[in-house]
């Protein structure tokens, strides 16, 4: 957690060093500036796994727990699906021509705190789909119910 939140912090920093530069900054900052794609990605992974700590103690402390309840595990799922969260917000970003960087890290926060939206519907089939037009449609039950062919079909 001291690591995650360094990492906030700093790139938090280095943002508003970003915006707040000009061409008479401290050459460090002008590095900054002319690498600001990096560090905005960064600030906005920060963003966005902040908002799935918030759902998490969100669901947590509705359900009339407290912090003593914290499992590391169920913490650690949201991690585990983040780029898969990620990756629609940063081609957003990629995509947009807007100098708003606020309006992304809303975005990304938003993206983090409903993550659970994103898999809810997403589960396992409980019965193979039947799909009419396939060749294997039925091929179970195909020698018990055979069609007459041939001189059996006058019968």
């Amino acid at each position: 957690m001291f690591i995650y939140a360094v990492v906030f912090l700093t790139t938090g920093a280095f943002m508003i060093l970003i915006v707040n530069a000009d061409e008479g900054s401290q050459p460090w900052i002008t590095l900054l500036v002319r690498n600001h794609g990096i560090v905005f990605v960064w600030h906005l992974a920060c963003w966005m796994v902040m908002g799935m700590f918030s759902n998490y103690y969100w669901d947590l402390f509705n359900m009339g727990k407290g912090l003593e309840s914290v499992q590391v595990g169920r913490i650690v799922l949201p991690l585990l699906v983040s780029p898969i969260v990620f990756y629609p917000t940063y081609n957003l970003w990629l995509s947009s021509s807007s100098q708003s960087y606020i309006l992304f890290e809303v975005i990304a926060f938003q993206g983090g705190f409903f993550w659970q939206a994103l898999f809810t519907k997403a589960k396992p089939l409980e019965q193979s789909p039947v799909i009419p037009w396939s060749v294997n449609n039925g091929a179970r039950n195909s020698r018990a119910t055979t069609v007459p062919q041939g001189p059996e079909l006058g019968r």
